[in-house]
């Protein structure tokens, strides 16, 4: 749990002197407000009595929440929801497991990405206009890599190798230039992919090592003396480590030596149709070598009453990296 340092509460101006020095008092409400508050749009963070209170959900959602002009908050539901069945609201990105874990105190399972966990020692513009951030720098659940993960690696060894071509890469980054983008992830494939292999390595060794510490520990043992009495939250921290670990060594599989990184990344806009209840919606969808899609974001929700749609896919345009 986040804790605030005795300097840092020093320097919050509405606080009386007394409130000042009672750390744990601040400490406390620190924790209640960052973990049971909803973040708005506009970055401010609101606490809703009861409204907290509704599950979060990563594939779907049952409650849509607005706030009026006094700041009234208001919950309904996106259908007709069966008795019995969970209200859920999304609290964060889904797309970040230990964020979720980190501040509201639960591991995700149907997250659908990780954070690639790199961590340059430097970030300068041209690595922010790539996409350089915890919420686009992803690794799936199925092993594929963010497009903004590939551009790092690239414009990270061509920085040391070719200043030249890492302007070429940048200028068709900006322009939108795709095939000069795409041709200059192809000549360097063999070193961007043995530059995130052992980035994959090295944090997957880090990460074991934690594993094997709480295992030889008794993290699975509900009645270490050690889990139930010092550290009892140390078995869903441990599972977030081997959910993470796996999405890691997904990765790992997908792209091993002799994989072809120009089929295993394509990425394609797709309008998918429901012709049967008249609705469209775009998506974007990962594709094999046969075009089969492996995967897809965005597109047609799941209908109300659960029916499997019999929608159809067309491929609209190609997605830049």
């Amino acid at each position: 749990m986040a804790r605030l340092s005795v300097s840092s509460i020093k320097l919050i101006p509405f606080l009386n002197e007394d409130t000042k020095y009672d750390v744990d008092l601040c400490n406390w409400i620190y924790q209640i407000v960052y973990t049971r508050s909803f973040e708005t749009e506009d970055g401010d963070l609101k606490i809703v009595p009861m409204a907290d209170y509704f599950n979060h959900g990563s594939d779907y959602q049952e409650v849509e929440a607005t706030y009026d002009e006094a700041g009234n908050y208001y919950a309904y539901t996106s259908y007709d929801v069966p008795a019995g069945s969970p209200l859920r609201i999304s609290y964060a990105d889904p797309r970040n497991p230990s964020h979720l874990l980190a501040r509201f105190g639960f591991l995700d399972e149907n997250s659908p990405a990780t954070y690639c966990k790199l961590l340059p020692p430097t970030v300068n513009e041209d690595m922010l206009d790539l996409g350089y951030s915890h919420d686009r720098m992803l690794f799936y659940n199925s092993g594929e890599v963010a497009d903004e993960v590939w551009d790092i690696f690239l414009y990270t060894h061509l920085t040391m190798t070719n200043t030249q071509e890492q302007q070429a890469l940048m200028t068709a980054h900006r322009t939108g230039d795709y095939n000069t983008k795409l041709a200059l992830h192809e000549k360097y494939y063999d070193a961007t992919s043995a530059a995130l292999l052992e980035h994959v390595d090295n944090f997957m060794s880090d990460i074991d090592k934690l594993i094997k510490k709480a295992e030889t520990i008794g993290v699975s043992d509900p009645n270490s003396h050690y889990i139930r009495y010092e550290h009892p939250r140390l078995p869903l921290i441990h599972n977030h480590n081997v959910f993470v670990r796996q999405t890691f060594q997904n990765v790992r599989d997908r792209y091993a030596p002799g994989e072809n990184w120009r089929v295993a990344t394509r990425r394609v806009v797709v309008q998918e149709c429901d012709e049967v209840n008249m609705e469209c919606a775009m998506a974007e969808c990962l594709l094999d070598e046969n075009g089969a899609a492996i995967s897809c974001e965005g597109g047609l929700d799941p209908l109300p009453d659960g029916t499997e749609r019999m929608k159809t896919q067309q491929i609209v345009a190609e997605k830049t990296l």
